[in-house]
């Protein structure tokens, strides 16, 4: 069983779509936040309520799906507003698909009341009235309630006490990291896209990749690994996307290459759906230890407390300017900005490469909890079980550390890593470092400290 938090959430209304004294239909999320206070971040009329029926719907969708083992389901996407836009994310019950929702301001007649990050409920109901949204329709966007709201409906509230898994928390942790990696692949036009996404299996779970390959104007599928290709393991996750295609301007498709994880973006003329889905099948994100080694080397507390003193809720966070307000390095704004993210306070957008703020409304107190391989990293250099050895040929600083009645043999040269455990030979490095890389890693930065 994976460990879990208790939460329980408070609902100021149900999720659904009303009609309004004039007899239009409004649509209201119902919100929840972590001080139990109902927020009222944002009213307004939407410019295209299909297009937003369809990403909240698709949405909907992949928090519902376990695309690999079965696991508890939770249906509530975080959600994230500031002046420029609502942004709303979740993850799939596996933990293996991330999917996001960016509707910026322009998608709406009316202003973002508020800035935060809270829950929404996305119950059964609500589902069934987002497949109705059409765009002929006068549509009201509402996220939260006041009171004239509530007193005119029959105000309740509902009560969910569910366990929280910390993959969830570990997850938005671990995408943070992933995306800076992403390289823009390709780049086709909806037409096309869904033409390709229409082909791909729906049930196959094939224990070797396919590849999304370029084809001029157009996307394949092919089995053969090449240059600029795309892996996929696990075409039905992808499969997801094929509804907002009808309607949406284009697809981009971005991978990190190194490991091969991809993200499938749906373009709108205003607003975008971005789905990332982990390297394979029967990996989710949450267990990915990709932040590890930044969490092991993090900057000065000063360093990480003066980033976070700067983020006031920006959508976007522009690395240069922090830095020269600061008075500190981009490289050092970059690692806070990174560590933040793993305790939720960050985000990235690969398609502005910059970071975004948002709170998870999560106890993050509990953060460093999440993180067994870096706590069992931290007691064995505690314990002394970290020893030194002389520099190898090429300057590769060698350790050996205490591993289960055996002692393994570590090298650091840079980026470049290596142990003699298990572990490491079996995902070499692909998911982040091992216990001993990570305990050698402290070492290394003790003592570059102390120099």
């Amino acid at each position: 069983m994976s460990a879990a938090l208790d939460y329980t959430y408070r609902y100021g209304f149900p999720s659904g779509v009303a009609a309004t004294a004039t007899g239009r239909p409004q649509l209201s999320l119902a919100t929840c936040n972590a001080d139990q206070q109902r927020p009222y971040f944002f009213d307004g009329r939407a410019r295209y309520p299909r297009m937003l029926g369809d990403m909240l719907y698709t949405l909907s969708d992949v928090v519902r799906t376990h695309f690999f083992l079965p696991r508890p389901v939770i249906l509530d996407p975080v959600l994230t507003s500031n002046e420029e836009l609502l942004r709303l994310e979740g993850f799939s019950g596996c933990c293996g698909v991330y999917a996001r929702v960016d509707l910026p301001a322009e998608a709406f007649d009316g202003d973002c009341h508020g800035r935060g990050t809270t829950n929404v409920d996305f119950n059964q109901p609500m589902r069934n009235a987002l497949l109705r949204l059409r765009d002929e329709e006068d549509v009201r966007f509402a996220v939260g309630a006041d009171e004239v709201m509530l007193s005119k409906g029959d105000e309740r509230t509902i009560e969910k006490k569910v366990k929280l898994p910390l993959r969830w928390i570990k997850g938005f942790s671990e995408v943070q990291a992933y995306q800076p990696r992403l390289q823009l692949m390709m780049e086709v036009n909806a037409a096309e896209a869904l033409r390709f996404v229409r082909t791909l299996p729906k049930g196959a779970k094939p224990k070797m990749p396919s590849y999304a390959v370029s084809a001029g104007r157009s996307i394949r599928l092919s089995q053969r690994a090449q240059k600029g290709a795309v892996p996929i393991l696990g075409t039905h996750r992808v499969k997801v996307i094929e509804p907002l295609l009808v309607r949406a301007r284009s697809l981009r498709v971005w991978c990190d290459e190194a490991s091969g994880a991809s993200a499938w973006e749906v373009r709108y003329p205003i607003g975008a759906f971005f789905l990332m889905i982990s390297p394979e099948v029967f990996r989710g994100f949450s267990g990915e230890g990709q932040i590890l080694s930044v969490l092991a080397k993090p900057p000065e507390d000063a360093v990480i407390a003066k980033v976070r003193a700067s983020l006031r809720w920006q959508s976007q966070v522009d690395v240069g300017d922090l830095a020269t307000g600061l008075n500190l390095k981009s490289a050092e704004v970059e690692t806070a900005l990174a560590v933040l993210g793993s305790k939720g306070l960050a985000g990235f957008d690969a398609d502005t490469q910059r970071y975004f703020h948002r709170v998870l409304p999560f106890d993050l107190d509990k953060v460093e909890d999440m993180q067994p391989r870096l706590g069992n990293a931290r007691k064995l250099v505690e314990g002394g079980l970290v020893r030194r050895l002389p520099d190898a040929a090429g300057g590769i600083a060698t350790f050996e550390v205490q591993g289960t009645g055996t002692m393994h043999r570590v090298g650091i040269a840079g980026d470049h890593q290596s142990c003699t455990c298990p572990w490491f030979s079996k995902y070499q490095g692909q998911r982040g470092p091992c216990k001993h890389i990570l305990a050698a890693s402290i070492v290394v930065e003790a003592g570059e400290a102390a120099a």
